[in-house]
């Protein structure tokens, strides 16, 4: 599906682009039919191509080998959720909110405009567990976009540009959280 991989592949590059991933962080799928296409594991997003990107099956009971190692994660969300598009990322400003903050309540324009809160998840381990599968497919039930602290930000959603809005409205409004909060003192 030539339309799914190049949402992929532009959303990848925006969060590169944008300082929401760094290195190898964060991983991004999208569900069709009965079908993941997910980024591989050790995926660059700043250099992100087809061969990248992969398709599983929604059914498949095996972790596979090339996938992100958080492919169960998304394929908890997407099984439990209903939901079409999942992108990972690892914000700084929202990673670091994470050690302040149980929640992210807004309080700049374009957060408030985009959610009302974002829960602060603190799940052990916090990468690639049956314990983050289970509390992302809760979250994200009622969240667009939530916080695994120390870890980073899952936003899942109807489409992936729409994942992508939620998750920089996101950094942006914990950077504006922490600002505020070291100037106050």
């Amino acid at each position: 599906m030539d339309f799914i991989k190049a949402q992929i592949l532009k959303v990848a590059k925006l969060s590169f682009k944008e300082g929401l991933v760094n290195s190898f962080a964060g991983n991004i799928s999208y569900s069709y039919k009965n079908f993941m296409y997910i980024t591989k594991k050790d995926s660059f997003f700043g250099d992100l191509t087809e061969k990248d990107i992969i398709r599983v099956n929604l059914n498949s009971k095996i972790h596979p080998s090339k996938a992100s190692s958080e492919f169960s994660v998304h394929k908890a969300i997407y099984i439990n959720t209903g939901k079409k598009a999942i992108l990972h990322t690892h914000p700084k400003y929202a990673v670091l909110a994470s050690f302040f903050y149980d929640k992210i309540v807004p309080i700049d324009s374009e957060g408030k405009l985009l959610f009302e809160e974002a829960p602060v998840l603190d799940v052990s381990p916090p990468s690639a567990s049956k314990a983050l599968e289970e509390a992302l497919s809760l979250s994200l039930k009622q969240y667009n976009v939530v916080i695994v602290k120390t870890h980073g930000v899952f936003a899942a959603s109807k489409n992936l540009m729409e994942a992508y809005a939620y998750t920089g409205a996101l950094e942006h409004s914990c950077f504006m959280l922490l600002k505020a909060k070291s100037m106050i003192k």
